[in-house]
């Protein structure tokens, strides 16, 4: 039947048809190895195959019991469930539905199967014959690659950002409201845990599935027993005919102001062995990587807390054939230059290895405006800031991850890494205080020139030994870290004082190093208590030593160097745990898995000053720790996980060096040797739902946690003039901030996404709501502060399920966030950030000519003078590829075609509102040329299933 448009957009605005559109789907317990059901698809009148055609296989009740879809050629294998009688469907879009009764013992092997076409199925509004959208499989969302159909060249990012609940902005991924820890590709590590690299260097055709999951500890995930230790994981699964040839692209390109771009990749896949070479070069603020790699040397001024406000950063179009203009998530102008090697093997069949080295030059100029409205107890500062900013960073990063399976009862996981780390920043800031009336109080005009120079090295063992009682293991965790850091800072500095209009000066020079040595060893026993239920019992060890030594030196007249007592200290803190628990699981093999565990944590902070004054600080804590991890799926495939765990958080040597920080005049900050540690209690419930057949999918997630004894920020505000030391003054109007522990830090946030096909656009639509609630207790001037932030968020994204040749995204999300200070309630800081993107692709030849337009607006309310505005980022990109499959591509694009381009972010912290805008990547023309890579061999198909692939972060296979 045909639906009108505006009936379509009726619909989708209704959230009550959420529930109502999920059919029961399949049951637990009925899977098994009954032997495999074959056969292959085929169109009924030119006897071609049919690629991606869902085989269902359901009960004589019609509740989906498995599924899978059929490879290039048209052909299935898919294991025959447990039970007497099944029911085979096969569904393509345009052909009418294949059904087949097959009871046990009936043969296997159905051949050819011939499917005829069926027009009237184009108008349906459900979907029946388009790939199925995904399954639920245990604790894991597996996302069907051909259900998500991408343009010519696309890379995996831009398949990941169609899929429900998954967002991409400001350089994070977010799946389901949880931020991506690290991508997975076949289950191995691809560059360490950098997500960015995997999602941006591999092509979307080479993926059959995308996985989301929650990845346990390597302990947990040998042992079988569920520690609470997670991390949100996307796991990217290959086809099977692109896993033995060589894949890539290169390219280069230039254009206006001396903008360029080259780079490329290439991977050999052969089997299990897998190498990857990555570089990247350009001065458009393209990075493939996270900003992890990108290390500043001092950011002082910047607000504390947490980012409410949007922008579009400073990036420009990403090249060779991945047209997305994604952003940069670094501020200011960016030039990279990178390089990367990855390599993966299975070694014999006990021996799954993985390693990779990254190389990362980077120099950023940042030019930003910061409005920062002080809270105070019974007015309101204003503080301005301009700063001018270049650094330089170069970044080594060496990975190795190597899982043994040494025999049935003995299994080890080696992962060691290293890190070595160089910078250089030139700083030029200008910064004011002012009263409420914008009368300034004092100011400070300063130049901070330094070099930094780091390396950390760790290693995480894990080993593991199965007895001969099935569930009875013996484990054990090691994991040590060094590191250590050498810094030089220049200050000079002229300050002012606007009512005793007094004048002073700074210009010295800081030397600080610092190193660090970390571990934590963990010992764990399984024992089996029924054929349903284990319980453990472990034990850890843990001890993190860290020492700091500052020595800051004035320059008098005539040179003459002086060292200044008051900024210099020489600090060591030791944090010593000892951990002993039971644990205890419950598994009925009908869809609930519960792990509970108890412990009892004794933990040791030392502190010791030797200089200038000698002194030594000692505490103790004790604390009971119970974690609960429950996990229930019900028969209609409908998930629930509830998480409650409880933690400690210890202070680092910055938070308790007795030493000030004097890198911004006006906004001091000292260490605080009495600081103690924290205690979190944190909850974790979501619920997930797919129906396979209607390609409908529903999330639910649900976070809260709760800090005692936070380690927040105690603010003065000098009213006049004070000496901090006899050498150390804080002008008028400025800050010293000090941690302190308070309590009443509560954080959460609530996460709704609904996904469902709109068939008559032959679209996916997706809606994302949610809303949150974070408390930050501080003090000013001795007075608590309570900064409550509420943000209600509302999303709406349409991606296109065409064709390679059609592609368009239409995306909105609105934010209002309600700001509250118990110190001054009437205060209205209420804000709103829309970001919103349209995306449109076209070849109208087979991929010969394309143009590509994608227009991004993000609209400001709320903010401080000249902060609220409308900004367009309007991208295009034309151009044709020719040679043989179209693996040549020259196109030319323009960045910011309106000129319009800026960053504007909002901060929220416990003592201010931050409105800071940022100078990005403006209007520039570039033409380039793109070479694609791709040579397959014909997969050979393998005995008893196809090839084995790792579990992710896991040494067993499937």
């Amino acid at each position: 039947m045909k639906i009108s448009t505006l009936k379509v957009l009726g619909l989708l605005l209704l959230l009550a048809c959420v529930n109502d559109g999920f059919a029961q789907q399949r049951g637990t317990g009925q899977r098994g190895p009954g032997g495999q059901i074959r056969g292959q698809v085929m169109e009924g009148n030119t006897n071609e195959p049919l690629i991606g055609a869902n085989v269902l296989i359901k009960t004589v009740t019609d509740s989906l019991v498995t599924s899978a879809i059929t490879d290039l050629d048209g052909t299935f294998s898919i294991d025959r469930p447990r039970i007497p009688t099944v029911v085979i469907e096969i569904l393509y879009l345009g052909f009418e539905k294949y059904q087949k009764t097959l009871s046990r013992g009936e043969s296997l092997d159905l051949g050819v199967i011939q499917l005829k076409e069926d027009s009237k199925l184009l108008d349906e509004f459900v979907l029946q014959g388009q790939a199925m959208v995904g399954e639920m499989k245990g604790d894991t969302t597996s996302f069907n690659a051909a259900a998500f159909k991408t343009r010519e060249n696309a890379v995996a990012e831009d398949m990941v950002r169609k899929l429900p609940g998954v967002t991409i902005q400001n350089g994070e991924i977010q799946a389901r409201g949880e931020q991506v820890q690290k991508v997975l590709v076949d289950g191995r590590e691809f560059f360490g845990n950098d997500p960015f690299l995997a999602l941006r260097n591999l092509p979307a055709d080479v993926i059959d599935k995308v996985e989301i999951l929650d990845q346990r500890s390597d302990q947990s995930r040998l042992t079988g027993f569920d520690d609470g230790n997670y991390s949100r994981t996307i796991n990217i699964v290959t086809r099977q005919d692109k896993r033995n040839g060589q894949f890539g692209r290169v390219y280069g390109g230039y254009g206006t102001d001396n903008r360029y771009s080259a780079g490329g990749n290439i991977n050999f896949f052969k089997g299990d062995k897998r190498i990857s070479v990555i570089g990247l070069f350009n001065n458009i603020n393209q990075q493939n990587f996270s900003s992890q790699d990108m290390v500043g040397i001092e950011g002082g001024g910047g607000g504390r807390g947490g980012r409410g406000g949007g922008g579009w950063g400073g990036g420009g179009g990403r090249m060779g054939g991945n047209q997305n203009f994604a952003v940069g998530q670094d501020q200011g102008i960016i030039t990279t230059n990178s390089l990367g090697l990855n390599y993966s093997d299975k070694w014999g069949d006990k021996i799954n290895f993985t390693g990779s080295y990254f190389f990362n030059s980077t120099q950023n100029n940042v030019f930003q405006n910061t409005n920062r409205e002080l809270v105070l107890a019974t007015s309101n500062q204003l503080y301005r800031e301009t700063l001018l900013e270049n650094v330089r960073s170069n970044t080594h990063r060496v990975n190795a991850r190597m899982e043994y399976d040494i025999d049935e009862k003995n299994a080890l996981i080696i992962a060691p890494s290293a890190n070595i780390r160089s910078n250089s920043s030139f700083m030029d800031r200008d910064a004011i205080n002012l009263t409420g009336a914008f009368d300034p109080l004092s100011s400070t005009r300063s130049i901070t020139d330094g070099t930094a120079d780091s390396y950390s090295i760790s290693n995480n063992l894990t080993y593991r030994y199965k007895f001969d009682k099935q569930g009875r293991t013996l484990s054990t965790d090691l994991f040590t870290s060094f590191n250590k850091t050498d810094d030089f800072t220049k200050l000079m500095a002229a300050n002012r004082d606007y009512i005793q209009n007094d004048f002073d000066t700074i210009n010295q020079e800081t030397f600080a190093l610092s190193d660090g040595f970390n571990y934590r060893a963990n010992l764990t026993f399984t024992e089996p208590l029924t054929s349903k239920a284990i319980g453990t019992v472990s034990y850890q060890v843990g001890n993190n030593k860290t020492s700091a030594d500052q020595r800051t030196f004035q320059i008098a007249e005539q040179g003459l160097v002086v060292l200044d007592t008051a900024l210099s200290n020489q600090f060591e803190n030791q944090f010593l745990t000892q951990r002993a628990g039971l644990g205890y699981r419950y598994n009925n093999q009908k869809g609930l898995n519960l792990n509970a565990s108890l412990d009892y944590q004794n933990a040791t902070l030392d502190n010791a000053a030797f200089f200038p004054v000698p002194a030594e600080f000692q505490r103790s804590f004790n604390n009971i720790l119970p974690t609960v991890n429950m996990q229930y799926r019900k028969e209609n495939g409908t998930s629930f996980r509830i998480r409650y765990r409880t933690s400690t958080n210890e202070p680092n040597v910055i938070q308790l060096q007795n030493v000030v920080n004097n890198a911004n005049p006006l906004m001091m900050s000292v260490g605080n040797p009495n600081l103690g540690q924290s205690f979190n209690h944190t909850i974790f419930a979501n619920m997930s739902k797919i129906n396979m057949e209607k390609s409908r999918t529903f999330f639910l997630f649900l976070f809260a946690s709760k800090t005692d004894n936070f380690m927040g920020n105690s603010t003065f505000v000098a009213q006049q003039d004070t000496a901090i030391s006899p050498d150390v003054i804080l002008r008028r109007g400025g800050q010293l901030v000090r941690p302190v522990n308070l309590d009443g830090q509560f954080n959460s946030r609530l996460f709704v996404t609904y996904g469902a096909p709109v068939a008559p656009l032959r679209s996916q639509f997706n809606m994302n709501s949610s809303i949150s609630f974070n408390r930050t207790p501080g003090l000013i001037n001795d007075d608590l502060n309570l900064n409550d932030n509420i943000g209600l968020s509302q999303g709406v994204t349409l991606t296109s399920n065409i064709s390679k040749d059609v592609d368009f995204t239409f995306q909105t999300t609105g934010t209002y966030n309600i700001v509250n200070s118990s110190l001054q309630t009437t205060l209205n800081n209420n804000f709103y950030v829309q970001n919103s993107n349209v995306r449109f692709y076209y070849s109208p030849n087979d991929g010969k000519l394309f143009i590509s337009n994608v227009v991004n607006n993000a609209l400001y309310r709320g903010l401080s003078e000249g902060m609220d505005q409308s900004i367009w980022l309007w991208n295009v990109e034309a151009g044709f590829r020719f040679l043989k499959d179209n693996k040549g591509e020259l196109k030319l694009n323009i960045f910011d075609i309106l000129g319009q381009n800026q960053s504007i972010n909002r901060t929220v912290s416990d003592v201010s509102i931050d409105d800071v805008f940022t100078r990005v990547l403006t209007r520039y023309a570039m033409l380039s040329f793109t070479y694609h890579i791709g040579s397959f061999k014909p997969q050979q198909r393998q005995e008893g299933g196809p090839m084995r692939m790792m579990r992710p972060g896991g040494g067993r296979t499937w």
